[in-house]
């Protein structure tokens, strides 16, 4: 099986650690970050898991309220574009990129059993921001003949900070790719692509998916 295939299994037990980058953070001890880690794992994992879909739905939506910085976020994935945006564009744009991101998790469904999908936490380190946490996630169900170097699971590391008393994820990276640095490049391909870098294009595509994924979930 083939590392992307695989991807496409965890994906959704992943997606709700999130990421936020505030301008200031408090330290985190290794205890702090390991047994946030595995509270929050343990949390998600059993939402996911669960037999209702729109219950699951409205409490993965409270965990993107409460867990994930939308506000940074946006920004951070637009990168240069952000700067050429007019203030018209980025009141539609913020709002958008938020329905944007709950609509991408809802296409999932969340068809995952009970015992599916198990994760442990290896260690957390210390860092000058904040913690590491390193993780590992597996599927129990995988196909027999996944490549030999994922069959140990997948290597997640979750960048940890503290603002306001508060634990939250600065980015995540699967199989050393970043989440955050993911979003931009698909961002600035979508921009690229919509007429030359015009930005009311990119909008407007941006609406068109979102718009559909909603549906589709509907």
């Amino acid at each position: 099986m083939k590392l992307k295939h695989f991807l496409q299994l965890i994906i959704p037990f992943l997606l709700f650690w999130g990421f936020s980058l505030p301008c200031m953070a408090d330290n985190i001890t290794s205890e702090e970050a390991k047994n946030w880690a595995e509270n929050k794992g343990h949390e998600i994992l059993d939402i996911i898991t669960g037999d209702d879909l729109y219950t699951k739905m409205d409490q993965i939506d409270n965990i993107v309220q409460n867990d994930i910085d939308l506000d940074y976020a946006a920004k951070f994935v637009m990168g240069k574009y952000w700067r050429q945006m007019s203030e018209e564009q980025k009141q539609k744009y913020i709002p958008l990129f938020k329905r944007y991101t709950k609509s991408l998790y809802k296409s999932y469904q969340f068809d995952i059993k009970k015992g599916a999908v198990d994760f442990s936490v290896d260690k957390a380190l210390p860092t000058k921001i904040g913690a590491d946490v390193y993780c590992t996630v597996t599927i129990n169900t995988v196909e027999k003949n996944i490549d030999d170097k994922y069959k140990g699971g997948i290597k997640v590391i979750f960048l940890l900070v503290k603002v306001d008393n508060r634990i939250k994820v600065r980015d995540m990276k699967i199989e050393e790719s970043s989440f955050l640095h993911s979003y931009r490049e698909r961002f600035y391909k979508m921009v690229h692509e919509d007429n030359e870098d015009e930005i009311d294009w990119f909008l407007e595509t941006l609406e068109e998916i979102t718009n559909d994924n909603e549906e589709n979930f509907d």
